[in-house]
């Protein structure tokens, strides 16, 4: 298959994301059913620091605790405190606090989500700084502390009562793990049994907005909370569709995982192996030591989606909101927020397949016309930033008919826009041909080994046109 079959995964998400704009949550700021109180605080059970569960591959186990772990969490860097405050302290070296233990209260410490020393990086809604909610992919919250366990608090949509979310939980070096929030929880031991030395945890969400809002409400450390990492000075922002989202990227495709809904069983489009932690943004920006953002949907285009039956907003129609998925009553989205270094485009994949019902093919001229205005658009918030627009790896030539040039038209059009916009005196945008794969993942989205292919390719153009 050559190009982004939604109707299994990209389209199944955008159906819900449409779904998801009522009741609870529609306005991106309404409580699940059952919350009004204020979260149930329950412990659950993590292994202590012998027993690892990886997230890579087929196989992953959907958990509601784990051990420590990280994929080069502390190459990363986020966004401030909320309010974006840029001031941040080193942290120590992890073990150099490690002496005069025995005085140390290892009592369980409950630090608010409005700690100054918690960083948050991605679109996060401050407006309770106490409970910041956010729904993008890729939002990454972390800080360090010291002692010998660690919770995360957090409050899941649980949206319809029918999805949830999954987060990625790195501590420290160690192999990053699944946790899979439970109704009624909002306390997730993740870390217990540490030596009492200093320690980073970072949790990241790994699956996409369609599968509803997060609400963070801490930490709560046995132990307590330390200064934060000093953040890293480059930024990126990864704007696309569900490749970008890292939309059924742990699974085999046509396996089993890859219909299971977000309980396990059938009937869904493997939610549970969606991990955009181990997407092709996320792994170049750690690679080049950079902060990033991710703005995706899965079924997303430039100029149409995937499907016209659920939302028919492209890119630059919900580039400015808060929450991508609301169709009404979503705050704006204050880019001045997160000014980046370098923008990567990664749209087109559903702009140029057939869809999931007859419309005519998209067009070179239409595509590049599109594609120069909305990075005119970009330029107007990052007026000093890269813009990368990187082709689909998805797409193919010949099919479904022998004459089609989806590949072939997407390559023209960005090097048209290219053309354009430099003739117009834009100098800092660049067209990038990333390899054409035959995915391995759900959908034949591209497997976590080729997002890994495909952000090192990515880092690999960047660096030298940055000075990275």
């Amino acid at each position: 298959m050559l190009f982004e079959r939604c109707s299994v995964a990209s389209l199944a998400l955008w159906s819900v994301v449409l779904l998801g704009c009522g009741d609870d949550g529609g306005d991106g700021t309404g409580d699940t059913a059952g919350t009004g109180q204020g979260p149930v605080t329950t412990t659950v059970d993590a292994p202590t620091s012998g027993g690892v569960t990886p997230t890579s591959g087929p196989g992953t186990s959907v958990s509601t605790g784990g051990p420590q772990g990280t994929d080069d969490a502390g190459e990363t860097g986020e966004t401030g405190a909320p309010g974006e405050t840029s001031d941040t302290g080193d942290a120590g070296e992890a073990g150099e606090a490690g002496e005069d233990t025995g005085a140390m209260d290892l009592s369980p410490k409950t630090y608010d989500a409005d700690d100054p020393n918690i960083q948050y990086s991605g679109r996060i809604d401050f407006t309770d700084p106490k409970t910041p909610m956010f729904s993008a992919p890729g939002v990454y919250i972390k800080t360090h502390f010291k002692g010998v366990a660690a919770a995360v608090l957090l409050e899941d949509q649980f949206i319809y009562d029918v999805n949830r979310n999954f987060y990625e939980v790195v501590i420290d070096d160690d192999p990053s793990f699944k946790l899979a929030p439970e109704k009624g929880v909002s306390r997730y031991v993740v870390a217990e049994g540490l030596e009492n030395v200093e320690h980073s945890v970072t949790i990241i969400k790994r699956t996409e907005s369609g599968l509803g809002w997060t609400k963070f409400r801490g930490f709560e450390f046995s132990g307590e909370i330390a200064d934060p990492p000093a953040k890293p000075g480059r930024r990126m922002v990864f704007i696309g569709d569900s490749i970008t989202c890292g939309s059924g990227n742990e699974a085999a495709n046509n396996s089993w995982e890859c219909s299971q809904d977000s309980y396990g069983n059938g009937g869904g489009w493997g939610q549970p192996y969606h991990n955009n932690w181990k997407s092709y943004g996320a792994i170049a920006a750690r690679t080049l030591g950079a902060e990033y953002h991710v703005t995706a949907v899965s079924g997303i285009g430039l100029v149409r989606n995937y499907s016209f039956l659920y939302d028919a907003r492209p890119m630059p129609q919900v580039y400015d909101l808060m929450f991508l998925e609301v169709q009404q009553g979503s705050p704006a989205w204050d880019a001045g927020r997160f000014v980046p270094d370098v923008v990567v485009v990664a749209l087109g994949t559903n702009d140029f397949s057939p869809g999931d019902s007859p419309r005519p093919p998209m067009t070179v001229p239409e595509f590049t016309s599109a594609y120069v205005q909305f990075v005119k658009k970009l330029r107007g918030y990052y007026p000093d930033a890269h813009i990368v627009g990187v082709s689909s790896p998805m797409l193919g030539d010949g099919y479904p008919s022998p004459t089609d040039q989806y590949l072939t038209d997407q390559k023209t059009a960005l090097a048209d826009m290219e053309a354009e916009l430099k003739a117009g005196g834009d100098s800092k945008v660049h067209k990038f041909y990333t390899t054409k794969l035959y995915g391995e993942g759900c959908g034949t989205h591209p497997s976590v080994a080729q997002h890994e292919a495909m952000a090192a390719e990515l880092s690999s153009f960047v660096a030298p046109i940055v000075g990275w």
